[in-house]
């Protein structure tokens, strides 16, 4: 690994959930992600991820350099320029762009070892009808949302561990 790889891996981690969590991308998009912030004043920042119709609390743990096995498939919500949560036209239903495969006590739920998914909305009308997207059926379902492996060039990273911490 060279000295940038590292060092962007340095900063994702230190930025925390702001960027690999958030998925923010741009200027004015950290109001749009709810749930960040110090919760019970142990100075962690945390995130929020959909599991099975539930929104939890999250944060990363650790980058991972490559495709854990086993893996929870993780879905980021975007409209190909930023998190669905930050488009103006999105339905503020939507509390996180992120949506799991599975929750804790599930027989599928592996820890929160994620390989990164992502769902581009073409449609934010038809979306904002049956907002909040809160399970992988939601997404895998709609028409208007195109899935394929891997981020957007401005979402969190391709893998990474990331504990849901409690329901939100």
């Amino acid at each position: 690994m060279n000295g940038t790889n590292t060092q962007t891996r340095r900063r994702v981690l230190r930025a925390g959930t702001a960027i690999a969590v958030a998925g923010v991308g741009g200027a004015g998009v950290a109001a749009a992600n709810p749930g960040k912030g110090s919760e019970k004043g142990n100075g962690k920042t945390f995130g929020r991820v959909y599991a099975e119709g539930d929104l939890w609390r999250t944060n990363v743990v650790k980058v991972l350099d490559e495709r854990p096995d086993p893996e929870d498939k993780i879905y980021f919500l975007h409209d190909g320029e930023r998190p669905i949560v930050a488009n103006a036209d999105a339905s503020d239903a939507q509390r996180s762009p992120f949506v799991s495969e599975s929750a804790p006590g599930e027989e599928g739920w592996n820890g929160g070892q994620w390989t990164h998914f992502s769902a581009e909305v073409t449609d934010v009308d038809a979306f904002n009808r049956d907002a909040p997207l809160t399970n992988d059926d939601d997404i895998l379902d709609k028409e208007y949302v195109t899935v394929t492996l891997g981020r957007p060039g401005f979402g969190p990273p391709d893998f990474f561990v990331c504990p849901l911490n409690g329901r939100a």
